[in-house]
């Protein structure tokens, strides 16, 4: 009876370790499935590759309108800002369809996608002036509000995207040429994109 008892109880001990190995392994089982579906799952990439927007912009300035060709080489040219400024108004600044490059916007972006906002600003977080008459500070236009890139609201600390899925905000420095090397100084280009 002893021996019998003995045997049983291995056999359930046997039993009980060889269910939990087996539950073990279905979890880890499980696990590295789970892991390995939801890691499969495509990423969604941006529209864009962001670190390439003052590069696009540096490169399809280049084919615009004469004149227009305000950044080149970290500098931002103060006669040539006001040129590109009074060219493209009020408009989005997306809209502003280099000539020779069919298709090509400003800063490559896609138009029915982002509204872009295009200011500068001092090492005092000051907003400059684009052009003096009349004043403009900060040049785009948002389509969901229907207006201009709101100053108020930037020096203000907010974003002009309030009503959009997603804000990107980037900034260069940058040197302004004035054309008078006493009056040139660093300065930082910032690009606001708002994606609908």
């Amino acid at each position: 009876m002893k021996t019998k008892l003995k045997n049983m109880k291995k056999a359930q001990i046997m039993t009980f370790d060889f269910s939990s190995s087996i539950i073990i392994f279905l979890i880890f089982l499980v696990l590295f499935i789970g892991l390995f579906v939801f890691s499969q799952k495509s990423e969604k990439k941006p529209d864009f590759e962001i670190e390439y927007v003052f590069a696009n912009l540096e490169n399809n300035l280049k084919y615009g309108p004469a004149g227009g060709d305000f950044f080149a080489d970290y500098r931002v040219d103060k006669a040539k800002l006001e040129n590109f400024a009074s060219a493209i108004g009020s408009s989005s600044i997306n809209s502003y369809v280099i000539g020779i490059v069919s298709q090509s916007h400003g800063i490559g972006l896609d138009e029915s996608s982002y509204d872009v906002c295009l200011y500068f600003s001092d090492n005092d977080k000051q907003i400059l002036s684009i052009t003096e008459a009349p004043e403009i500070k900060v040049l785009g236009h948002l389509t969901k509000t229907a207006s201009s890139c709101n100053y108020e609201m930037i020096t203000m600390g907010n974003g002009p995207c309030d009503e959009y899925k997603q804000a990107i905000s980037l900034f260069k420095p940058v040197l302004l040429d004035e054309n008078d090397y006493n009056t040139t100084r660093i300065i930082q280009m910032n690009i606001v994109m708002c994606k609908r």
